[in-house]
């Protein structure tokens, strides 16, 4: 079964919360209720948003608002408008303005809904009663014709009752009964003065013929019209009586009137009473005053030097210190490089071989004394040695020995030989077979550096390329692992990474086609929470310059960041821009301003240095004066 949800839209209403609301309500049905102005359904893509849940969920979806702009795009996207009335024209006040103090009352928009016929309140009198109404009433048919006209016993009416609503007799018991047609001279009725309740004369008569009724009982053997005589001597009293009261009965009729509103006009007053004191009451209590003050406003521009380190334990304004942690990184980078440069060389081939003496005397080489290898390359020694002699230990000879340098004898790659024996060819020269076979060199590595033409060799230019390219990268690493560590600290010079002196590997000479560079480098510093700086700022801002400041509106740029080794901590230096503010008092403005109406407060308000303007808004509508219930006075800063 289809079902309709209303949904009444505030004005500062979320379409988020709106949108929501809509998933949630079961009703195939919804209608939105929307205020003049709606935050909600200002962008059109919400409307979008609300067509595809509404398609997707089945809806159908209606709008009632005011707004020709919204109206427009809720028909833009196939929703219903409905029509709204139109708002009752009101006057509005334009409040004077004198210093930039405004003080209005706002009244929330609203439509006029028209009163229907069920909320209308009728203030009219009760109608007289008239004689036609009376003699409707009595039920009464005079005859000329005839002095009396049967009229059924059933058919008498009193006030719309019918008789036998009172009393019922038997069928036995029906009898034609004639009235008389003549009017009789009024008698006075008696009226009762007692403390009991009021009894309609018409009742009275009621039950009087209810009694003949129920008293007149027939004896058997009786004819059915024994008591005809009495009753038609009761009607004629009782036509005589009722004809002669009509006018009494108007009378009583009216005095009953004017009774019965008598009791209605004490509860009207009553409730009358209580509306009043009840909008007394909505008039003292409901009243709110609304205060936005902007303060004056100055510009700064100063500089201050902090120090930070984790031995401050507070912001302190004496010293212009704050908290903060220390961070202590070390990092070491590796890389292997190409080396790019070209020369023209003529180098020799250089190495070191061990000489062994087997004799049994030492045996003195002077320098440049030649060694052969085994594929015939001549080599010099560089120094002169003295190669201590053999010794037999536990019947083994034991050759004494001794390292020495060499250079080959040329220029020349083809010098670079292989680890091997070397021979000493002077002894050979000289026939000393004996020291030929028994004084000689081993080398333990190859020759090396033997060259001629062009080469490819380490330039300056290639070891500084290879230092910037580790630094950026050493500095990289060092920054991630600081990152890791501050846990939201404010860093400032997290660049400030000390650098070693690079150390190189594979240049054993002054040619090489490829070299490793190693770079160590450390980073020493502080770290601080940024809200104890703003708090340092707003300290000194305020000593200074009695004035307030707001962080989000200031800007900070750092400079001069460097280790102090003697505090051990990091001092910087930190440039404020921004505006600052006069300081507003609100609980004084509040107390001061309580019961003033609209010339006291535009006096109080200006009067106050320190206030760039000022607006007021009082509410509801009738208020005209600040409420004298602090809790009904609200302060707020515009910065």
């Amino acid at each position: 079964m289809s079902s309709t949800k209303i949904i009444n839209v505030l004005k500062d209403d979320s379409f988020a919360e709106i949108i929501n609301l809509f998933k949630a309500t079961p009703a195939e049905e919804v209608i939105f209720v929307l205020p003049k102005s709606a935050r909600a359904f200002k962008k059109e893509e919400h409307f979008a948003s609300l067509r595809s849940e509404s398609k997707s969920l089945g809806k159908s979806v209606s709008f009632l608002c005011s707004s020709p702009e919204i109206n427009d795009l809720a028909k833009k996207y196939k929703f219903d408008v409905l029509l709204a009335r139109s708002p009752v024209p009101r006057k509005s006040v334009r409040p004077e303005k004198t210093n930039s103090i405004n003080v209005v009352n706002e009244i929330e928009d609203f439509y006029a809904e028209p009163a229907t016929s069920g909320d209308s309140i009728s203030t009219s009198q009760p109608a007289k009663a008239t004689d036609d109404d009376i003699d409707d009433d009595l039920d009464f048919e005079d005859s000329p014709a005839e002095e009396f006209a049967p009229v059924p016993a059933m058919a008498i009416s009193q006030n719309g009752r019918r008789l036998d609503d009172i009393f019922v007799p038997e069928a036995d018991n029906q009898h034609s009964v004639r009235v008389a047609g003549g009017r009789e001279k009024a008698v006075p009725v008696e009226v009762n003065h007692g403390d009991f309740a009021y009894e309609p004369v018409e009742h009275r008569a009621l039950q009087e013929i209810k009694s003949v009724w129920g008293t007149q009982t027939r004896p058997s053997g009786t004819s059915a019209i024994a008591p005809t005589a009495s009753l038609m001597n009761w009607f004629r009293r009782s036509r005589n009586s009722l004809s002669g009261l009509a006018p009494k009965l108007v009378s009583d009729k009216n005095k009953a009137h004017s009774r019965r509103p008598a009791h209605r006009t004490a509860l009207i007053a009553l409730v009358g009473v209580a509306v009043v004191i009840l909008g007394i009451v909505i008039f003292v209590t409901t009243g709110k005053a609304q205060i936005t003050i902007k303060p004056a406003s100055q510009p700064l521009d100063i500089s201050l030097n902090v120090f930070t380190s984790d031995s401050v334990s507070a912001v302190s304004l004496a010293d212009m210190a704050i908290p903060g942690q220390l961070f202590n990184i070390q990092k070491t980078v590796s890389q292997d490089f190409t080396a790019t440069g070209h020369v023209d060389v003529a180098q020799k081939a250089r190495g070191t071989i061990t000489v062994y003496n087997e004799l049994a005397v030492d045996q003195p080489l002077v320098v440049t004394t030649r060694f052969e290898s085994a594929d015939q390359h001549i080599f010099h020694t560089l120094t002169s040695i003295v190669v201590p002699a053999g010794k037999t230990i536990s019947g083994k000879l034991v050759p004494g020995s001794k390292d020495v340098q060499v250079i080959a004898d040329k220029a020349g790659s083809e010098y670079n030989v292989p680890v091997g024996l070397f021979t000493v060819p002077a002894f050979k020269e000289q026939g000393n077979t004996d020291k030929y076979q028994k004084v000689y060199g081993q080398s333990t590595s190859p020759m090396l550096g033997g060259t001629s033409g062009q080469s490819t060799v380490v330039t300056d230019t290639d070891l500084s390329t290879a230092k910037q390219t580790l630094t950026t990268q050493l500095t990289a690493n060092v920054q991630d692992e600081l990152k890791a560590q501050i846990n939201g600290l404010k860093i400032i010079n997290d660049s400030q990474v000390v650098v070693g002196s690079p150390v190189s590997t594979g240049l054993s000479d002054a040619s090489a086609s490829t070299f490793t560079v190693n770079l160590s480098g450390t980073l020493k510093t502080v770290g601080f929470k940024e809200s104890d700086l703003d708090a340092l700022v707003a300290q000194y801002i305020d000593a200074q310059k009695n004035m307030t400041v707001l962080p989000d509106k200031l800007v900070l740029t750092y400079d001069g960041a460097h280790w102090d080794d003697v505090k051990n901590g990091l001092s910087f230096t930190v440039h404020v821009t921004g505006p600052s503010y006069a300081k507003v008092d609100q609980q004084k403005i509040i107390t001061d301003l309580l019961g003033k109406n609209d010339a006291d407060m535009r006096a109080y308000l200006g009067a106050i240095a320190g206030i760039s303007s000022a607006h007021v808004s009082l509410s509801p509508f009738w208020v005209r004066s600040i409420p004298t219930n602090p809790d009904k006075v609200k302060v707020d800063v515009s910065y």
